[in-house]
């Protein structure tokens, strides 16, 4: 509990610091022109990006990169081989491709409390349409247990109607897909916040070298995450 008080606390004060310089350092001009300069939680970030990253606000975009190029492998890292981390990073420079670290994040006029309770009433009635979707076309019964998974069903014809029905509810589903509108993940002082791209990181199907650029990578979504808003 302290040791949230204390960032709170922290972000409180970078929040009075910044007002009270942005205006000696800005124009209004410059303040229509870049949007984030007016942000006080996004200029937080900023002024904590670790060494060697830089940031840029492009066509609606910010975008967190590091100045060094990395080197990505592609591979399930579920089933990494048993390797000596100093063979990982040869195995990972021989094999992988050379690129960046950089995290995008699409940002848009702040939602309201009305915008947010539209877009979930209206993605709930979209939800429901695509949860009865089988029993509209009739096709319930020829789920595939075997081939199904937690979070994909797989319904497998006996019948050439079976196919048709199958091929009708997944065009119908693939529409409802479309309607869908994501909600934010983050929300700045000014702004609502989508993360569109990160890349340049350890995950489950990625390895990267240097480990730093990952390391790097993670802590400014952290960051972000606790002093930002959903």
């Amino acid at each position: 509990m302290k040791t949230r008080t204390l960032k709170l606390l922290l972000v409180a004060m970078c929040l009075f610091a910044f007002i009270s310089k942005i205006d000696a350092q800005n124009t209004e001009e410059d303040i229509l022109k870049k949007g984030y300069i007016s942000d006080a939680i996004i200029n937080i970030v900023i002024d904590h990006l670790p060494v060697g990253w830089k940031f840029k606000d492009e066509n609606g975009f910010f975008i967190f990169q590091r100045t060094d190029s990395i080197w990505q492998l592609m591979e399930n890292t579920l089933n990494v081989p048993l390797e000596k981390k100093e063979d990982r990073f040869k195995r990972i420079q021989a094999n992988g491709r050379k690129t960046v670290a950089k995290i995008v994040i699409r940002y848009e006029k702040k939602w309201d409390f009305l915008k947010v309770q539209e877009v979930s009433l209206a993605n709930m009635e979209v939800y429901n349409k695509i949860r009865l979707l089988p029993g509209k076309y009739k096709i319930t019964g020829l789920k595939d247990l075997k081939l199904s998974s937690k979070g994909n069903t797989v319904y497998t014809p006996i019948t050439e109607d079976d196919k048709k029905r199958i091929a009708n509810y997944y065009a119908e589903r693939l529409v409802l897909e479309g309607k869908i509108v994501g909600s934010p993940d983050l929300s700045s002082q000014l702004y609502s916040l989508f993360v569109v791209e990160k890349s340049g990181c350890n995950d489950e199907n990625h390895l990267v070298y240097p480990d730093a650029a990952s390391v790097e990578l993670y802590s400014i979504l952290t960051l972000c995450r606790e002093i930002c808003g959903k």
